[in-house]
């Protein structure tokens, strides 16, 4: 969608605060209808979210045309974003937050978006599907046999709750199973994709800054989308240098 920043009467209009805050258009954006001391406010907070952020900011992340999980010189060619969202705790304290950081605990909300290539997004979702995978064939099978009458008639012959036992020892034996399995592929892959993100070098980069993933799990997986976030704090493209906006002046107010 083309961005539609028409508001020249925004204090913040044509400014650097403007360009990173990357709204489509002023309809919309957080400093629609705010005054010049509002804006200044608004200003501060990014200001300060781009602080926190490493020195060569997070664009490259998603603007690299080859993957960016992939380990190794050889990497694919990027078709898709892993969304993966890290916090940080506002250094000044302060209890005002920006609409647009979807915040409970953090005072800001980085936004990484990783490109991703085909091979790096399959072993992803294999990983998250398996452990259901795993359950569906093991009971399933389970109980396809069990059913049978003269399978379930035998079972009850031994002991009446015994085709129950036999569908909890399944459902128990695909849970290791799938776990095991989980493990085993995780270690194969991660020889190719970053599939431990606390171990990619951006996110170890945002860690020793202060930031922290905002997932639960030890191994929280990104979401995988096929177009990325164009809008909003930390989603703007570099310029360059010839059409890079002015910085901001003096205060606002």
């Amino acid at each position: 969608m083309e961005q539609e920043r028409t508001n020249r009467n925004c204090p913040l209009w044509g400014t650097e605060t403007c360009a990173r805050l990357n709204m489509r258009a002023c309809r919309g954006c957080p400093a629609e209808d705010k005054d010049a001391r509002e804006c200044n406010d608004i200003r501060e907070d990014v200001d300060t979210f781009y602080r926190l952020l490493p020195e060569e900011g997070i664009a490259a992340l998603f603007t690299d045309e080859m993957c960016t999980l992939c380990k190794g010189e050889q990497k694919g060619k990027r078709e898709s974003w892993g969304l993966f969202d890290m916090g940080h705790a506002d250094p000044r304290e302060r209890k005002k937050k920006l609409s647009l950081f979807r915040s409970k605990t953090y005072g800001f909300v980085a936004p990484l978006q990783f490109g991703c290539c085909r091979d790096c997004r399959r072993r992803y979702q294999l990983l998250g599907l398996l452990p259901t995978l795993t359950t569906i064939v093991i009971l399933g099978g389970t109980l396809l046999i069990v059913a049978q009458e003269p399978v379930a008639q035998s079972l009850r012959n031994v002991w009446r709750g015994l085709p129950l036992v036999v569908m909890a020892l399944a459902a128990g034996i695909s849970y290791i199973l799938g776990k095991a399995l989980v493990k085993v592929l995780r270690d194969r892959f991660n020889q190719r994709t970053y599939m431990d993100l606390k171990d990619h070098p951006m996110v170890q980069r945002m860690a020793s800054l202060g930031w922290e993933s905002i997932l639960d799990g030890k191994y929280p997986q990104p979401v995988f989308t096929r177009k990325r976030l164009t809008y909003g704090v930390g989603t703007a493209e570099p310029e360059a240098p010839e059409e890079k906006i002015s910085s901001d002046g003096e205060n606002l107010d």
